[in-house]
């Protein structure tokens, strides 16, 4: 024995429904996670972007890391090839730059004694 429902009480159903549809829209937790889906959405999107740049950039055939890594090898085989090369270049930077810390201790040392004997002649000559 199933009683129908008169048309008032499915219009009351109906209106108590559509009211809990719109507090679940106008819940502010709803919104809130709403919101952080899309903000989250962005950033993935920034992120795959900002990837893909820099994959472009180490994987350049002209300046990419890989490429770049490959120079160095190269260079470093041929420094081993020649042997010693790196430590006689080393040494003689050393001895250069004693070499040009003497000229510059000599050079002052001349300049002070030229700026003296001038400073003498004019103080005598007076």
């Amino acid at each position: 024995m199933s009683q129908e429902k008169s048309n008032s009480e499915l219009v009351k159903e109906l209106i108590d429904a559509f009211s809990q549809l719109k507090e679940k829209f106008e819940d502010p937790n709803r919104i809130y996670l709403e919101k952080s889906i899309k903000q989250l959405m962005e950033n993935q999107n920034e992120m795959k972007e900002q990837i893909s740049n820099l994959k472009r950039e180490l994987l350049n055939p002209r300046t990419g890391v890989v490429v770049e890594t490959i120079k160095n090898t190269e260079f470093r085989e041929k420094i081993e090839e020649r042997g010693d090369l790196g430590i006689d270049l080393l040494t003689e930077h050393k001895e250069l730059i004693k070499w040009k810390n003497n000229i510059n201790k000599a050079f002052w040392l001349m300049l002070t004694t030229v700026l003296g004997i001038l400073a003498f002649l004019v103080t005598n000559n007076m």
